[in-house]
């Protein structure tokens, strides 16, 4: 019952979260001029982000260790993935050899599939 209330918990915070950063990103500029607002938004997020990083810590509490191994080597490769095909987009753009501009939700979104892909091909390999 504990494992499901923190998660619940983690899935507030992880949308709370979203929603801060969309406004953080697209806000400035069509909702408001003042930086401040900006300065206030990013405090917001930042706090966000640490609520969320504890929330997922009380869910990784719980889990028993084949649960914590699978994790872990899900976000190793996700995370491993994450720095070096960023990288290699990052490099082939300012090489000249496509003409794509790395842009970071894209690579968020490439990270989360990798997570959820890994998890489930690494959980299905121990069963």
């Amino acid at each position: 019952m504990k494992k499901i209330n923190n998660t619940k918990k983690l899935f507030l915070w992880t949308f709370l979260w979203l929603v801060s950063f969309a406004v953080l990103v697209n806000a400035p500029g069509e909702l408001w001029e003042n930086q401040i607002i900006s300065i206030i938004a990013a405090i917001i997020n930042f706090i966000l982000i640490i609520t969320m990083l504890y929330s997922n810590k009380n869910v990784f509490d719980e889990y028993d260790e084949f649960q914590k191994k699978i994790q872990l080597e899900a976000i190793a490769i996700s995370l491993f993935l994450n720095i070096f095909i960023g990288l290699l987009w990052v490099g082939v753009y300012q090489s000249g050899l496509i003409n794509s501009q790395p842009k970071i939700h894209l690579l968020v979104v490439f990270t989360c599939l990798t997570y959820v892909i890994s998890a489930a091909v690494i959980s299905k390999k121990y069963k």
